[in-house]
């Protein structure tokens, strides 16, 4: 029998066994593809549980928080989420917010996520700014849920308010092939371990507000780029090649822009408000927080 054949048959029995297959890159870059399952796919659960962890990376003992739902189930590959703390924050911090709010649209949608909050403050700075082994401990723990637990690789996600924003915007110029989308809250690129772009395409949506005086939209500093060069940055690696005017708001109601002109697979939003440095802002007359709406939308599209 021809190999082209029993290739065939192969694939069509692991339909009929509704199995995920693997995917190309390409393939698992389209919208609503079909998962694509790790090593730890159809694997009982061992001792990962929820709960707090460490972890030894790059000769450093490091701690995280796994959340996973209660539903759980070996068999079905499940989206990861990052949530990475801001400053005076910590792994309590995102089980305390529901990891930026977003679990509490993941159980009303009945959407099965697997949260992750790792802890930073290891070089007296929420993350590290001077070495790569925040990004070294980022790929371990890929590595470790890859392996033990049922995640869809191509629904991986990270984001982060300030600090956080700063660390997630890091990791976004290293880690495209693996992050499928990221959301930074308020992101800088400076007091970070900034790595070599790689200048790959990423789905990235952002935010900042207009009196936000920490991580400025514009900094008046050359040697440091706001929240403005963390969204060109992206858009340009997306594609877009001519870049676009950025429209702020000057009214108490949110502008968010998706910015015309690039992939589909590749969107980038910027969510602009009146006000300072914050991640929780709601919009006149509503009690919804439009941030942790909007993330939980963006990262639902792939």
């Amino acid at each position: 029998m021809k190999k082209s054949r029993v290739f065939l048959i192969l694939f069509a029995c692991l339909l009929a066994l509704n199995v995920p297959t693997v995917q190309s890159v390409e393939t698992a870059r389209k919208l609503k593809n079909a998962p694509t399952p790790s090593a730890g796919y159809g694997k009982d659960l061992g001792e990962l549980k929820s709960g707090i962890y460490t972890l030894t990376s790059a000769e450093l003992t490091r701690k995280y928080h796994l959340e996973l739902p209660e539903n759980y189930d070996k068999n079905t590959p499940h989206r990861l989420i990052f949530a990475m703390h801001m400053m005076g924050g910590n792994i309590q911090t995102m089980i305390d917010q529901n990891f930026y709010g977003l679990k509490t649209y993941a159980e009303k949608a009945g959407v099965p996520v697997i949260f992750v909050a790792p802890e930073g403050y290891t070089d007296r700075s929420p993350w590290r700014g001077g070495d790569n082994k925040d990004h070294i401990f980022f790929a371990d723990m890929l590595k470790l849920f890859k392996e033990q637990l049922s995640i869809d690789t191509s629904r991986i996600f990270s984001c982060g308010f300030s600090f956080g924003a700063m660390f997630t915007y890091s990791l976004s110029l290293s880690f495209q092939e693996d992050l499928r989308a990221v959301a930074c809250y308020s992101p800088a690129n400076w007091n970070i371990y900034l790595p070599e772009n790689k200048h790959l395409p990423l789905a990235f949506y952002s935010t900042t507000g207009t009196e936000d005086g920490l991580c400025k939209y514009v900094h008046s500093d050359e040697r440091k780029q706001g929240g403005k060069y963390c969204v060109l940055t992206h858009i340009e690696d997306n594609g877009l090649k001519e870049l676009p005017e950025i429209p702020l708001a000057t009214t108490p109601t949110h502008i968010t822009t998706e910015f015309e002109g690039l992939p589909e697979e590749y969107p980038v939003l910027f969510g602009s408000f009146v006000g300072g440095h914050t991640e929780q802002v709601k919009d006149p007359g509503s009690d919804v927080n439009w941030i942790a709406k909007e993330t939980w939308d963006f990262f639902m599209r792939f």
